[in-house]
């Protein structure tokens, strides 16, 4: 027998240890009664009648016995313990203590606790993977190659039933998630199944039924909000660019009764500002506009445009709340149709507002209760609707505004147009025949008869200066005055300021230079034409408050700015007070009152400089101090990005011998007298100045100097001096060179209903040998023209009675007789686009009166004989 039995063994009982060796019987009851730490012991006593071997053999059977009992019974409790107490089921029986049947126990222990943990480790084992997300694991339902049965069998199944329906429950959930995600099917067909059912019970059924139902929720909420959003969206849309406020309202009640389900509808809004006045018993102030389905009433005059709200309305509208009613008493407002009517059975009454201010009330009525989509519908469509008509009104006031803003600037436009025509029209006869007298060519006038004539025409001429300022001003309020960029050679403008200003410095004893600082850019790309009139401005209101010193213009680039150039103009005279300066730049303004009566002037030069200097992306600005002296600047940028607005972008269309401009005095507009005084010098003989040194240094020079003209100069200016502020001379010259080949016989034919202007055109026509013959109106200059004899040239004034000018020209353009006879436009209104209106109706060039007899003839040289000079000789 093996050693590991004959050594003694304690059982779970023997609490105490090893007990006293006892007889074979008394081990064998012992053991029977499981204490199995009972032995044999090899006394006499206990073994008596045996012989010594049997006594051995009989006490190592028995106790053999007892240590494999003791053995299978501790690995028993051992296994227990370790699978109750620890949990470890995968713990079995050791090694049998012997073999045979002790073996087969052993055994069979150990695969009845197999085969009673198998179903718990698989349970485990597809529990466990359901915990991690994985619902595809099932028990297995065989031990190795044996199948599973009774209860472990129910257990393995009801496990994977369990799992079976908890994957299907969430295959379902998750399947009608994803399909809701994906929206309707394409092609409009019925929403795809919510989750199924099939195979589902109990609980999971519950579940499952509570999925479907949070779907059907989620689907009507997504459902009710699109319809929402949708049309909110939809409605303000149609309500965008509407200026009616009947319209929007008819819109509305087309769209919104049948969009809810409701069968009438009235609409009523508050007084549009300027209509008629609300009865005395309308305190809401609210009137029918509109409604759907409410012919009957309007057919009985109960409910006509213009009625105004009372009831529950007009309650609704001094609560500003919704009021809702779900139950219509029998026989209140019946819905009607042809075949019958019915009182609703809803009916919600909803105000219209913005910022709590209520702009219309809403009534609808339906034969069934609104939903609650609807009721946040009407919530959210008042909003929508209130902004809408304030928006409405608001434009509708705007426009209102912007219209009598309009139409008073074209009624001050036009009375402006009107005066100067009616102030022109006479002014064009007394200039013209001014100027004749004063050229004094038959030599009948005495000195002081012709100092009298060229007095006229110089007390004409500052009227001309002062209407040319007042339409300026005009233009320049009106938003009208144009700029027309190019480049600017700044030699070329600069020369042009000083050979028109040094011969009134001479003449009154002052000194002029014009200097340009170092690093000053050689061209500008702005309105040439501009920058000479606010210059002309400038300069002439320094000459005409200094009386002794000089007169400077400094040409520069502005301090850190090098894309902005500018141009200084000082002067040593009378100065402005500093209580003066804020208000030099305003209209009729000329500092102290006591400036205007002292040196006169309309005080109109600044403000258009001023207007101007902002049109070209500058400014001009003023340091004066009184008694020393006086500096204007203007600063603007070296070269405009883009044109104002406004600006002319392209010129008139016109035939190439129609090139004649408009004339220097309208592009004066804005000067002073002196500036008038100054050009009609540079006219009359000044032009003997251009020899007057203009010189430019070589790049990097500290200064450039332009002229300089001081007292004493060596220029030869007797004549110019002579002739300062008197008229032009008479018409010799235009009797010499190429115009006296050219103009003598030329066919005139004068369309002027103004029997003074016909008068002194014609004498100034006369007097450079052309014929002249003239009609009344457009309608009889045609008919001169029809009837012969023909004519080489028109002269077309532009405001007459019966047919107008541009009317006249279009005719005449008809027609192919006279398609390339020269036409040149006159006329006395002279307002801006007048040259472009006339030159498009079909005139050859434009010419404003006062008519400048020098330009006139210019203008007709250029229009008979193309190639020759447009000047005499």
């Amino acid at each position: 027998m093996s050693s590991d039995f004959a050594r003694p063994w304690t059982s779970s009982a023997a609490a105490t240890g090893p007990r006293p060796a006892v007889g074979a019987l008394s081990a064998l009851t012992a053991l029977c009664e499981g204490d199995f730490g009972a032995r044999v012991a090899l006394s006499a006593e206990s073994l008596a009648g045996l012989g010594e071997e049997d006594r051995q053999a009989l006490a190592d059977a028995v106790n053999g016995l007892a240590a494999r009992v003791e053995h299978l019974g501790s690995e028993l409790v051992r296994v227990q313990r370790e699978v109750i107490r620890h949990g470890r089921i995968d713990e079995r029986l050791s090694a049998s203590p012997g073999t045979g049947a002790w073996t087969d126990t052993v055994v069979a222990a150990n695969t009845l606790l197999d085969a009673l943990t198998h179903p718990v480790a698989e349970a485990t084992r597809v529990l466990t993977a359901v915990a991690e997300g994985d619902l595809s694991k099932r028990m297995e339902q065989y031990d190795g190659h044996r199948p599973i049965r009774g209860e472990l069998r129910r257990l393995g199944r009801t496990v994977n039933r369990v799992t079976g329906q908890l994957a299907l429950f969430t295959s379902e959930v998750t399947r009608a998630g994803t399909d809701e995600d994906a929206g309707p099917p394409a092609g409009g067909g019925p929403p795809p199944p919510h989750t199924s059912l099939s195979g589902l019970s109990g609980s999971w059924r519950a579940a499952a039924e509570a999925v479907n139902r949070m779907v059907s929720d989620l689907r009507e909420t997504t459902r009710a909000k699109e319809w929402l959003e949708s049309n909110l969206t939809r409605l303000a849309a149609l309500m965008q660019g509407h200026r009616d406020i009947r319209e929007v309202a008819e819109l509305i009640m087309r769209e919104l009764p049948p969009l809810v389900g409701a069968q009438y509808g009235a609409l009523f809004l508050t007084r549009v500002p300027g209509g008629a006045p609300a009865p005395a018993q309308d305190a809401s102030g609210l009137v029918y506009m509109a409604g759907f389905g409410t012919s009957a009433q309007e057919s009985r005059g109960s409910l006509l445009p213009g009625t105004p709200a009372q009831g529950l309305v007009a309650q609704v509208a001094a609560q500003k709340r919704r009021l809702l009613l779900s139950e219509v008493p029998r026989g209140y407002l019946p819905i009607a149709s042809g075949l019958g009517s019915a009182p609703p059975g809803c009916v919600v009454i909803l105000p219209v507002l913005y910022e709590d201010r209520v702009l219309g009330v809403l009534e609808l009525a339906s034969f069934t209760p609104f939903s609650d989509i609807h009721l946040a519908f009407f919530d959210q469509f008042m909003h929508t609707m209130g902004v809408a008509l304030h928006t409405i009104r608001a434009n509708t006031e705007l426009s209102e505004k912007a219209a009598l803003l309009a139409a008073s600037s074209e009624y001050k436009t036009q009375f402006l147009a009107n005066m100067s025509h009616e102030l022109r029209t006479p002014l064009n006869s007394l200039l013209v025949l001014a100027q004749l007298l004063a050229g004094n060519e038959a030599g009948n006038l005495s000195p002081e008869e012709v100092r009298f004539a060229q007095t006229i025409h110089r007390s004409g001429t500052d009227l001309l200066q002062l209407i040319n300022d007042v339409l300026d001003l005009s233009t320049v309020e009106a938003g009208r005055m144009d700029v027309r960029p190019q480049r600017v050679t700044l030699l070329k403008l600069l020369t042009y300021v000083h050979d028109t200003f040094r011969p009134l410095a001479l003449d009154r004893g002052l000194g002029f230079t014009v200097q340009v600082t170092d690093g000053t850019p050689r061209e500008l790309f702005t309105d040439e034409r501009r920058i000479q009139q606010v210059l002309r401005n400038l300069l002439s209101n320094a000459f005409k408050f200094t009386s002794e010193g000089r007169v400077e213009l400094r040409v520069g680039p502005a301090p850190g700015d090098r894309e902005k150039i500018e141009m200084t103009v000082s002067d040593t005279g009378i100065g402005i007070a500093p209580e003066c300066l804020a208000r030099v730049f305003e209209a009729f303004q000329q500092g102290a009152r006591s400036t205007h009566r002292t040196y006169g002037g309309t005080g109109l030069g600044l403000s258009i400089s001023q207007e101007i200097a902002v049109l070209l992306g500058g400014r001009v600005t003023v340091e004066s101090e009184p008694g020393k002296g006086s500096h204007f600047t203007l600063t603007i940028p070296t070269g405009l990005a883009e044109q104002p607005p406004g600006a002319v972008s392209a010129a008139p269309r016109r035939r190439p011998e129609a090139a004649a401009t408009r004339n220097t005095v309208q592009d004066a507009g804005g000067a002073t007298g002196a500036a008038e005084k100054a050009g009609a010098a540079e006219k009359a003989g000044a032009a003997g100045t251009a020899g007057a040194a203009v010189t430019a240094g070589a790049e990097g020079t500290a200064a450039r100097t332009v002229g300089d003209s001081g007292p004493g100069s060596a220029a030869d200016v007797t004549g110019t001096t002579r002739q300062q502020g008197a008229a032009k001379p008479g018409l010799t010259r235009w009797r010499r060179g190429r115009a006296a080949e050219v103009l003598p016989n030329t066919r005139v034919l004068i369309v002027d209903d103004d029997i003074r202007n016909v008068f002194a055109l014609t004498h100034v026509l006369g007097h450079a040998g052309m014929s002249v013959r003239y009609a009344e109106n457009g309608r009889e200059g045609l008919t001169r023209l029809d009837q012969g004899p023909a004519a080489d040239l028109v002269l077309m004034d532009i405001m007459m009675p019966e047919m107008d000018g541009y009317e006249a020209i279009r005719t005449l353009r008809a027609d192919p007789r006279f398609v390339a006879l020269p036409v040149i436009a006159l006329t006395a209104q002279a307002m801006p686009g007048d040259d472009r209106r006339s030159l498009a109706a079909g005139a050859s060039a434009y010419v404003p009166k006062p008519v400048d007899i020098d330009l006139l003839l210019s203008t007709v040289l250029a229009l008979l004989d193309p190639q020759s000079s447009t000047r005499p000789q």
